[in-house]
């Protein structure tokens, strides 16, 4: 049996992730900057969550958007960290409704309210397809909907798009899609 060395972590600062080995520009097939609930869990906040406590589990971890579902896991809405902003728990504040009993379902976006992608189209779109549509919707994030399995397929967000580009901007900023779709394009048409 072969002995391994350990060695010293002191000089390491970075993880690596796959978007640094990722090549993916404007022309790159649109599912490529996806994600797909094939391969990555869905995630998902039940609508009867506080909202403050699932703004600072989504703080916590990272993430801006989660689907909201109710029994069975049932699809009912999404909920981003902007839904979950002050601004609209204030606003609930003011019609009288104490701030525990500020739900998630009370603050999402309702499933009926929301667009989404046909899987089947996506597969044959670029990444410069999905950017200039979610320009024209001013959208952070889309669904992508399996219309033959009538299933949720995955998602697609501005923040993976601009990562997935290598796109040097703070994410953590609130931005209008414009921004992201501005800051793409001129980094295409300097390639």
């Amino acid at each position: 049996m072969k002995k391994l060395h350990l060695v010293n972590l002191e000089a390491t600062d970075n993880i690596i992730t796959p978007e640094q080995f990722e090549e993916i520009n404007l022309a790159s097939p649109a599912v490529e900057i996806f994600t797909d609930f094939k391969v990555h869990k869905a995630l998902m906040i039940d609508g009867d969550t506080m909202a403050v406590t699932a703004l600072q589990l989504m703080l916590k971890t990272h993430v801006r958007m989660n689907i909201v579902v109710a029994e069975n896991d049932n699809f009912i809405g999404i909920i981003s960290t902007n839904e979950l902003s002050e601004q609209h728990i204030v606003a609930k504040l003011a019609k009288g409704i104490a701030r525990e009993d500020i739900l998630v379902k009370d603050l999402m976006i309702p499933k009926s309210d929301f667009h989404a992608f046909d899987y089947s189209e996506l597969l044959r779109a670029s990444v410069g397809d999905v950017v200039s549509t979610l320009e024209n919707y001013q959208l952070r994030h889309c669904l992508v909907l399996d219309r033959e399995s009538h299933h949720i397929r995955g998602v697609i967000s501005t923040s993976d798009i601009a990562r997935k580009l290598h796109m040097n901007m703070d994410l953590n900023v609130q931005q209008s899609f414009g921004s992201v779709y501005d800051v793409v394009h001129q980094k295409a048409s300097s390639m």
